[in-house]
């Protein structure tokens, strides 16, 4: 559904990105490991349209939409949860709902919004509630509610569990799980490396912009693991830029 082949990302003389090669099935969690600095965040960010990239391919549907704004991305099925959930404090969980879903019909949104709260139940029970007053677990549900609104083919998640308590980890995993087996394809960047590895199907492991080791989450050894990100990455500590 989604490849990514020879990604290059530059910031002026910076090349953040070298050379990165990601793939995201259909029904498919795959889960992005790499140190601080790696250039995972800066990846996403290039393959939602938010950079443009230096080079490179970004394949949807075998359709190369490299370059792209993030509008047309978006478009063409494929959404961005960002770092930080970033929902709209000030607006109820059901506005935020109602603009994720902004390109569909008027059918389509309440069709979509049903959805949503069937999948995230919280969501429904806080639907008149002000976004900013959620907790940090119930915001990032309404973040992948709002993604989901957008009817996407292909999610990209950056740092889901960032500044969560331990006790939502596994509640938020669980989400990215469940929208995986509705038939989404799912790239997901996470500072918890053991929480990512429970639900993933696939990893890639990226070093200085680089992709360094690709395969299946029951072949990434701890062992090899803990060489590239170091023991943080283990207990998720380690921050995913």
């Amino acid at each position: 559904m989604l490849e990514v082949n020879d990604l290059n990302v530059s910031y002026g003389a910076v090349n953040a990105v070298q050379g990165v090669t990601l793939r995201a099935d259909v029904g498919k969690v795959t889960l992005v490991l790499g140190a601080n600095g790696a250039g995972k965040t800066t990846s996403l960010r290039a393959i939602a349209g938010y950079h443009k990239p230096k080079s490179g391919a970004v394949l949807v549907e075998g359709v190369d939409l490299a370059g792209s704004r993030a509008h047309k991305m978006v478009r063409n099925r494929l959404v961005l949860v960002p770092e930080g959930r970033r929902v709209f404090g000030t607006l109820t969980v059901e506005e935020n709902l109602r603009i994720g879903g902004y390109r569909a019909s008027r059918s389509e949104v309440e069709a979509t919004i049903s959805e949503v709260y069937e999948q995230f139940p919280i969501l429904s029970d806080r639907k008149d509630k002000q976004a900013g007053l959620l907790s940090g677990g119930e915001q990032q549900m309404l973040a992948f509610g709002r993604a989901v609104m957008s009817q996407p083919k292909v999610i990209l998640m950056d740092e889901p569990s960032m500044g969560l308590a331990p006790t939502m980890v596994d509640s938020v995993m669980t989400k990215v799980r469940e929208i995986a087996d509705r038939g989404i394809a799912v790239l997901i960047v996470e500072q918890n490396a053991d929480a990512g590895l429970q639900i993933a199907d696939q990893v890639s492991v990226i070093t200085r912009g680089t992709t360094v080791w690709t395969g299946a989450a029951a072949d990434a050894d701890r062992a090899a693991v803990h060489a590239v990100l170091g023991e943080s990455a283990l207990e998720g500590d380690v921050d995913g830029h």
